[in-house]
């Protein structure tokens, strides 16, 4: 059990230390090209998740870890939760000017607003209703239930947000056919949080068929999205390794 935790304690420090520095490069590359670095829809699940972990709303332990520092989990999902918000800020400051559409541009904030909470209480339900299979007999509190809620829910979530979101740079790169707001580094640092993520919940024991799918195919678009930026900076002529 022990060497159990600290596998757990290394794979989400990896975690921490590859997202943390992506929301940074991100907000960055946004402030410094007027722009945003994530894509909106991307944001809008992504940062009310981080609102359920980061206030505590839920508990960011796993129900099978039983021994899971609880305090340390909230305040790095608090941390995430904190950085999203300057990505937020960039899709304000710079993100209604990018739209034609006078219905969008009209009504840019509400609708930012509207799909914030959207997303919140859709997420928030979901996490706190919806229990998955326990297909490994998973021992939580000295049972076996049938289901996993919880935790497991969130993390049935992330990998629906992370494989929608590997989608979503993707059509970013094609639709600007630039640079703006993305680098390879970006690219590089999400695709192994996301790894990171994966091997922590394999430790745990909590990949299902489900998870299995989420994750490799959101591995194969994260792969494709670094060649895609990779092959744009060397189009441009330019230094993946030196712009960031």
């Amino acid at each position: 059990m022990e060497n159990r935790d600290f596998w757990l304690y290394v794979t989400y420090g990896f975690l921490a230390l590859f997202w943390i520095p992506a929301y940074i490069l991100i907000i960055r590359r946004g402030i410094l090209d007027k722009s945003y670095g994530m894509p909106i829809v991307a944001m809008l699940g992504n940062w009310p998740w981080e609102w359920i972990y980061g206030l505590n709303l839920e508990s960011p332990c796993p129900l099978v870890w039983a021994t899971c520092p609880e305090r340390p989990l909230q305040l790095a999902n608090f941390a995430s939760m904190f950085l999203d918000a300057g990505i937020v800020y960039t899709i304000f400051r710079y993100g209604r000017d990018k739209f034609k559409n006078p219905f969008i541009y009209k009504y840019y904030y509400p609708i930012l607003i509207f799909g914030l909470l959207s997303s919140f209480a859709i997420q928030y339900t979901f996490v706190t209703e919806v229990g998955f299979p326990n297909i490994h007999h998973l021992v939580v509190d000295g049972d076996v239930p049938l289901f996993l809620a919880g935790d497991s829910g969130g993390s049935y979530s992330a990998y629906i947000l992370t494989f929608v979101m590997g989608i979503l740079f993707i059509n970013m790169l094609t639709e600007r056919n630039s640079l703006e707001g993305q680098s390879f580094m970006i690219a590089l640092t999400m695709a192994l949080g996301n790894v990171a993520a994966f091997v922590f919940i394999a430790i745990l024991n909590e990949v299902t068929p489900l998870l299995n799918v989420l994750f490799y195919l959101t591995l194969f678009i994260n792969i494709i999205y670094c060649v895609m930026v990779y092959q744009k900076y060397k189009e441009l002529g330019l230094n993946p390794f030196t712009r960031w």
